[in-house]
């Protein structure tokens, strides 16, 4: 099984652009054309878990690290690939 998305027919990977923008819309697996979409509510369930982290962690984080900022940059850093190795592509309805 690869790491991040991928269609489930195939096992190809979906193009990282799919999996930030346009999500909810159908569009074709490159390898096989099965009509595949990313739901909204996978980005959603990610994006509220990383702003409750922020939340919780925001007046810990060392003043020394860049506080705020640095918790910031330091979740981009390692939520973004999260996020992405963690996204789930299914078969459209109706294909």
């Amino acid at each position: 099984m690869p790491l991040g998305p991928a269609c489930p027919n195939c096992a190809r990977r979906v193009p990282f652009g799919r999996t930030q923008w346009n999500l909810g819309k159908p569009f074709a697996c490159p390898g096989c054309e099965t009509s595949l979409v990313i739901p909204k509510s996978n980005a959603l369930t990610l994006g509220l878990g990383l702003l409750a982290i922020f939340w919780l962690y925001r007046d810990r984080f060392p003043p020394e690290w860049g506080g705020q900022f640095g918790l910031f940059a330091l979740m981009m850093i390692v939520g973004l690939p999260v996020t992405w190795a963690l996204t789930r592509v299914r078969v459209a309805r109706g294909s």
